[in-house]
């Protein structure tokens, strides 16, 4: 009987512990991303929208700071479970890990919150054995004493940095700031949802040189979020609290909040960004923008009130959002927006919505168009309209080549000239097209007003370009920069793998581009001149 006895308790002591040792669903599945093709692009800012530079962005094994327009661009993205990772790093700025559905062609935008003191974030230090209390914007996070420890587990003692910052579901940069960017989330269960977020915080904690620090092990913080305007009425008695996985870019359940008075309490024993959010099931809503003349806008962000999404070159967009919940579809183009309402729909579901409507891009009657209007590609070249005339640029993949064929607007084949720059070798180039035949010719150019055409005249040392100390970003590439010199006029030009991205003449922008291609058939290039892909 004693037997017996003993037998039963082990068994009951072995359950305490199987149920003890239950797993987080992201340990039972650890990361495992690999990096994949992608046409990437993307675009940081700060919280007033402003462009943000020299941001290191990440996805896997790739790296690259984002340019004075705060713009970068990827071939290849890091995948985990089908979700692309983008991680923002600047120093002095919340660190923001951004993510979404791996796609063929993608537009990430991420804006990054500085450190200090704001309405929405708070900067301060404590001593570790002391309790401390962080509160801004009406969200605490209550530390006991003696609570936190170093990033590896080991003890610590000593002043403890903290970085605190808010982000309310109302804040208008709410879509932009938020880790992740579609809300999607894992239950304890396993399953796949979407959420609808309460409020989230990321709360930073580091020691005076810098180095990470966590909450110890068998202690726990406690938060206290405020409920968000517009969502007072009957809050339920428990929402679900979710913490941010970078790795996987996606958001898993640990724990839960209850409501107390108007507030919501729960705790936490680590920290990343931690969100309050109900879960639903998934509706996906697709749809597309268009212009006054039905022509799909690209890269233009359409918003779904706590989610958003960017059209993709051909003007469609598909954004996410929690099932039975209206939403409104916004988005703001060309100087004008429009908006649409949809209503709930069933989880698991795909809503087809209208097209969005915003005017076309043109310039007011009587004014130049502005450089870049209505460039498109078109096999292999790209074509550019101003002022009743039309430019192609041809483009060569071997060094510094560009070719220009200028038309009058009837795209005449009799009046035309073709002129080159290659700077490759230091030398450059300079060709024209004579009705239909044309040449190359190696030599530096000058202009004569009645010609079109001359000589040289200007010495080739007075040409030499120089590269400038920073690249730009043009239609989501990096482009080396060059000047020239010569008569008093300097020339700008920004290259990227042999394609001319933009031209400017003594500082005023003449002509940049809004697509590229390294797709360049070599038939562009032969003397015998053919305009047969112009409309």
């Amino acid at each position: 009987m004693k037997i017996v006895s003993k037998f039963l308790m082990c068994i009951a002591i072995l359950s305490i512990v199987i149920v003890g040792c239950k797993k987080n669903p992201e340990d039972e599945n650890p990361p495992t991303g690999n990096m994949q093709s992608v046409t990437l692009q993307g675009k940081v800012m700060d919280a007033s929208g402003n462009p943000l530079s020299g941001v290191k962005v990440t996805t896997g094994t790739a790296s690259a700071y984002s340019a004075n327009d705060g713009k970068f661009s990827f071939k290849e993205a890091e995948v985990v479970n089908k979700r692309a990772i983008i991680k923002f790093e600047k120093n002095g700025y919340f660190v923001l890990t951004r993510s979404g559905i791996k796609e063929n062609e993608m537009f990430i935008e991420a804006v990054l919150h500085p450190k200090g003191n704001s309405d929405i974030s708070i900067q301060t230090t404590f001593d570790s054995k002391e309790a401390k209390t962080l509160e801004v914007a009406g969200m605490k996070v209550n530390f006991p004493a003696s609570s936190i420890m170093r990033a590896d587990g080991s003890a610590y003692s000593g002043t403890v940095r903290a970085d605190m910052l808010y982000l309310d579901p109302n804040n208008e940069n709410f879509t932009g700031m938020m880790p992740g960017g579609d809300l999607a989330a894992i239950r304890e269960d396993n399953s796949e949802v979407i959420l609808i977020s309460w409020g989230m915080t990321d709360v930073n904690l580091t020691d005076d040189a810098g180095k990470p620090l966590q909450i110890k092990t068998g202690s726990k913080a406690e938060l206290t979020f405020p409920i968000p305007a517009g969502m007072e009425s009957n809050p339920p008695a428990t929402i679900p609290l979710w913490s941010f996985n970078e790795e996987k870019g996606i958001w898993i359940e640990e724990g839960k909040a209850t409501l107390q008075g108007n507030v919501y309490v729960g705790t936490t024993t680590h920290f990343s960004w931690v969100n309050l959010d109900e879960p639903a099931r998934r509706v996906t809503i697709k749809g597309k923008v268009l212009d006054c003349e039905n022509k799909p806008v690209p890269f233009v962000k359409v918003t779904a009130d706590q989610t958003s999404a960017y059209t993709s070159s051909t003007g469609d967009y598909t954004v996410v959002v929690p099932e039975q919940t209206p939403v409104t579809l916004r988005v703001t183009a060309n100087g004008d927006s429009d908006s649409q309402f949809v209503p709930g729909q069933p989880g698991n579901t795909t809503y087809n919505a209208a097209p969005l409507k915003v005017p076309c891009d043109e310039d007011e009657p009587g004014e130049p168009d502005e450089p870049g209007t209505g460039t498109h590609i078109e096999k292999g070249a790209i074509k550019y309209s101003m002022s009743g005339t039309v430019i192609a640029f041809t483009f060569a993949d071997k060094g510094w080549k560009f070719r220009w064929d200028i038309f009058d607007d009837e795209v005449s084949t009799t009046s035309n000239i073709a002129y080159i720059i290659n700077h490759f070798n230091k030398t450059y180039w300079l060709g024209y097209q004579d009705g239909n035949e044309g040449y190359w010719q190696d030599m530096p150019y000058d202009f004569d007003g009645n010609t079109g055409f001359m000589a040289p005249s200007i010495d080739e040392e007075e040409m030499k370009p120089y590269q400038q100390p920073n690249n730009i970003t043009i239609a989501g590439k990096s482009c080396k920069v060059f000047k020239i010199s010569y008569g008093g006029t300097e020339i700008t030009i920004a290259s990227w793998n042999g394609l001319m991205m933009l031209y400017e003449v003594n500082g005023e922008l003449v002509w940049i581009a809004l697509s590229a291609t390294l797709d360049v058939p070599e038939a562009a290039f032969t003397k015998t001149f053919n305009v047969s892909w112009l409309p």
